[in-house]
């Protein structure tokens, strides 16, 4: 079950993004969500952010 929670809030992270042009932003901060890893049976999000500049 946490896992499940886990998953759900990177998505709600990753969805906050709107693509602007060819860039995605966040309504939020400069930052972007990457994507999720999943090792050994385990769901795990992995939080990769790369600085936007607008």
């Amino acid at each position: 079950m946490i896992s499940l929670n886990l998953v759900l809030a990177g998505l709600r992270l990753g969805l906050k993004n709107r693509q602007v042009g060819e860039k995605w932003v966040s309504d939020d901060c400069s930052y972007l969500y990457k994507g999720l890893l999943v090792k050994n049976g385990v769901l795990m999000i992995i939080h990769i952010y790369a600085k936007v500049s607008v």
